[in-house]
């Protein structure tokens, strides 16, 4: 009985351990995706009829990629070029203001993301002071 016992509790101390190193890697790559420059928190969703997904996304030279708050990859769950990259006008959705809904589209792809004002003035203007999409001759 006592060996049993023993067995038990270091089992229990494993999986709590397990469970401190998952909490902390979350913990840590979050904070490193939201201090590169460049990254602002966000909502995401594909549709209006799917959930919301609390991340961070980050402008690139030419892309902008949204990342997965709470998951283990190191790789964004989608990339939009800039190039193609469209946003719509904003939408409130809260009633003080601080929140606001946007639709993104690069090509066939399109995104909403529920982000600050600050966030989207940010967002337009990145995507606005890209390099020209067309040739002149």
């Amino acid at each position: 009985m006592h060996s049993a016992l023993t067995v038990v509790i270091w089992l229990l101390a494993v999986l709590l351990l397990v469970c401190f190193l998952l909490w902390v890697y979350v913990n840590v790559r979050a904070r490193g995706l939201d201090s590169h420059v460049g990254s602002f928190r966000c909502w995401a969703r594909a549709d209006t009829h799917s959930g919301w997904s609390s991340g961070i996304a980050h402008y690139g030279v030419e892309t902008l990629s949204w990342y997965r708050l709470v998951a283990f990859s190191t790789k964004p769950v989608f990339t939009l070029a800039r190039r193609d990259l469209r946003v719509s006008t904003p939408n409130r959705r809260a009633v003080d203001g601080s929140i606001v809904e946007v639709q993104v589209q690069a090509g066939e792809e399109r995104w909403e993301f529920a982000i600050s004002p600050a966030s989207y003035n940010g967002l337009v203007s990145w995507t606005e002071s890209g390099p020209p999409t067309g040739t002149n001759h």
